[in-house]
């Protein structure tokens, strides 16, 4: 195998991005196509606030009506919530 200067890799490397890039974009196209939505990542998005929105109410209740239930259960799966929603 021979060996290739700093350029040459470089090069090689910018090639390769390039052509993985074109791959994704024609995959995102066929997953919107698959899907009838003009824009994948606009869906994803639009997907990822909706779930970040529905956490956001599921930790409100659980917060409001811990005095109400008094349950450990339900105390760490509301802590567990907020964690993950504060992460993303």
């Amino acid at each position: 195998m021979e060996t290739l200067s700093i350029d040459e890799m470089a090069e090689a490397i910018a090639a390769s991005a390039a052509q993985l890039k074109e791959k994704i974009d024609s995959h995102n196209k066929l997953i919107a196509a698959a899907f009838g939505v003009e824009d994948i990542d606009n869906t994803i998005n639009d997907s990822v606030n909706q779930l970040r929105q529905a956490l956001y109410e599921t930790i409100k209740v659980l917060e409001e009506t811990r005095k109400a239930f008094k349950s450990k259960r339900l105390e760490t799966l509301r802590k567990k919530l907020m964690k993950i929603l504060m992460e993303t």
